[in-house]
């Protein structure tokens, strides 16, 4: 969500008859209408956010939305990592891989023993 849509969420948040007290939530229920509508209401103790009601349509929206910056994170972060790699020429995986992580283990065991025992 970009910078425009959390302020026009925001501004609809605030406008009137999105905010719901505690004392109206429990002795009726015409605000399910304004839930539908809305997808989102505050509800309010006094004038301190007690919490929020979320519709399941707006809150499938919202994990919809999390998925997506969480793939686009990841996209990001696997081009970082082939960005840092890049001069790398030669791209091992599976058994060559595993190969040469037990060889460089192997090489470097003393070291690696010392660390796991709280050695430097």
């Amino acid at each position: 969500m970009d910078i425009k849509e959390r302020a026009e969420a925001l501004r609809e948040v605030a406008t009137p008859g999105s905010r719901i007290g505690l004392t109206e939530l429990s002795r009726s229920n015409a605000w399910r209408k304004t839930l539908a509508e809305r997808g989102l209401l505050e509800i309010v103790d006094r004038t301190d956010t007690a919490g929020y009601l979320v519709s399941v349509e707006s809150l499938n929206e919202m994990l919809d939305a999390i998925n997506a910056l969480e793939s686009e994170v990841e996209r990001f972060t696997m081009q970082q990592m082939f960005i840092a790699r890049g001069d790398k020429e030669q791209w091992k995986t599976g058994a060559d891989l595993s190969q040469s992580a037990q060889d460089s283990l192997s090489k470097r065991k003393e070291k690696v023993r010392a660390f796991l025992d709280g050695g430097q």
